[in-house]
């Protein structure tokens, strides 16, 4: 009776432990990360140089440095003088050419009857027809003319996009200014990029953030950021790839040159830090262990704690991907 006793007291703790030993669970050691910060500093978003597209003397400018581009869209005027000339000079040769049409009309139409009533020559009226013919095309081509001498008046005066702020410019008052030449640069300072250099490893963390913020350091302020644009290409020396990230947000000011901080989360794959869950991290006499699946102890130093209930050891023992026993729950 006593030997049934025993074996039923055996059988309830061996069921009692079942639960403990389903929950033992192992976790596996990861490459630590470390905190890197690459500054830049700002820039307009896009900046554009204005060129004229004719030859002449500067007789307006309607905004200077650091001013934005009117309502307008016009940065500056060239003297267009003897561009109204030459319109002129063909609205008066159009006006011609639409008397000699009005006249060779009535002619052709006159002639007609006269061919019908057989009291005029057939060949007469052909030659004023080829005349009215002529004068229609005349008319034609003065148009086009007048047309392209209103497009180059119009190009007299250099524009830019409204709002743009003039970066610098290189022209005056009086200044005679050839076809082709810069004459300024205006930004587009209403949204600032941060254009920035990254290694590969780099660029693989900044894409894998959802939520990419940058301090503004002169400021003491955070704002957030999206990826511009993403170079294809990278640069020989630094063997680094250009990225543009774009300010969301306000900011207290909208200019260039404020420096900006990006702090990302590096993968040290090479070095001898890990992150590990903290449930498997034994404490014993201010000593810090794991211990693996073939129940070997190993002492490691304890660098840090992360929120996520992860900490940062480090160990020469340890390598990536070793597991380890979680001892608390």
């Amino acid at each position: 009776m006593k030997l049934i006793f025993a074996l039923i007291v055996v059988s309830i703790q061996f069921i009692l432990c079942l639960p403990v030993l389903a929950e033992q669970k192992w976790v596996t050691a990861e490459s630590a990360t470390r905190m890197v910060t690459i500054t830049g500093f700002t820039r307009a978003q896009s900046v554009m140089p204005l060129s004229a597209e004719v030859e002449g003397k500067v007789s307006n400018i309607f905004a200077d440095i650091g001013e934005p581009i009117p309502p307008s869209k016009k940065f500056a005027c060239l003297d267009d003088t003897f561009a109204k000339i030459d319109i002129k000079s063909a609205k008066n040769e159009m006006s011609r050419h639409y008397i000699d049409i009005k006249y060779f009309k009535k002619e052709v139409s006159r002639h007609k009857k006269l061919v019908e009533k057989h009291t005029s020559a057939i060949s007469v009226l052909d030659s004023l027809t080829r005349d009215l013919n002529n004068a229609r095309q005349s008319l034609a081509v003065a148009s086009i003319r007048k047309q392209r001498l209103e497009e180059h008046m119009r190009r007299h005066c250099i524009e830019a996009p409204e709002g743009w702020l003039l970066i610098d410019r290189n022209i005056e008052l009086g200044q005679w200014v050839n076809q082709g030449d810069v004459v300024a640069n205006v930004g587009n300072y209403s949204q600032l990029k941060v254009p920035i250099s990254l290694s590969q490893q780099e660029l693989a963390a900044l894409q894998q953030d959802n939520n990419i913020e940058l301090s503004l350091m002169d400021f003491n302020l955070k704002v957030s950021a999206t990826i511009d644009h993403i170079s294809p290409a990278f640069d020989d020396k630094t063997r680094k790839i250009l990225v543009d990230l774009l300010i969301k947000g306000n900011l207290p000011e909208l200019r260039g040159g404020m420096r900006v901080g990006l702090m990302l989360n590096i993968l040290d794959a090479k070095s001898t830090s890990f992150t590990i869950s903290k449930l498997a991290l034994e404490e014993r006499f201010e000593e810090y262990w794991l211990q693996r699946k073939d129940g070997k102890k190993i002492r490691v130093k304890l660098l840090s704690d992360q929120a996520n209930g992860k900490v940062t050891i480090s160990s020469h023992e340890i390598k990536l991907g070793d597991q380890f026993k979680i001892i608390r729950h």
